[in-house]
């Protein structure tokens, strides 16, 4: 059943009305004959008719629960074609378009580039695919040359014995660099 063609009690003040169809519901909403402090009854509890509304028509009481200006859309910080998170440094792989090793507050992160065989896999097995380790949990990273350029695995522990990884590719300029902030945060390192 559509929710258009759904009927709910509506409740004003301690007065109970209906059920009302939603469509009306909404209708005298816009045109003032329900004020938004009424209620409908949604099988739970008495809920502010003004959910009913489009958001675009509620936005004083949106913006009301946006205090931080939080948007769905890209911003400054994060571009279409950056890094998924505003971190405060970030490269990108050289293998998968759109996957990115980010150091994030103080975890390091790899995010994005969608999903490969190789990340099937791993999900098969229970291992993350993505994801951030807190620089302090991290046992080691290893920066391995490759012929496209630097692979970095990051290793921490899971659960009680178990190890995890996240790995990435990257050029060689930005192995440097990544080699640089791991050592400045005394990250064991372990070169091949």
């Amino acid at each position: 059943m559509a929710v258009e063609n759904e009927e709910f009690p509506v409740k004003v003040n301690e007065e109970i009305y209906g059920p009302i169809p939603v469509k009306r519901i909404i209708s005298d909403v816009k045109n003032g004959e329900l004020t938004v402090d009424a209620r409908f009854w949604d099988g739970e509890d008495w809920v502010p008719v003004s959910l009913l509304l489009d958001e675009n028509e509620r936005k004083d009481e949106v913006d009301l629960w946006n205090d931080d200006n939080w948007t769905d859309g890209a911003t400054e910080k994060i571009s279409e074609n950056g890094p998924p998170l505003p971190a405060s440094s970030a490269w990108e792989d050289v293998e998968r378009k759109g996957r990115w090793l980010m150091i994030y507050g103080d975890h390091l992160v790899v995010e994005g580039g969608g999903i490969n065989r190789e990340d099937l896999g791993l999900i098969m097995e229970g291992e993350p695919r993505s994801g951030g380790i807190p620089m302090k949990k991290l046992l080691n990273v290893t920066f391995r040359e490759t012929n496209k350029g630097v692979s970095i695995i990051a290793s921490s522990f899971h659960k009680m014995y178990e190890v995890y990884s996240l790995k990435c590719q990257v050029s060689k300029t930005d192995s440097e660099e990544i080699l640089k902030e791991l050592k400045d945060a005394e990250v064991r390192i372990i070169s091949q």
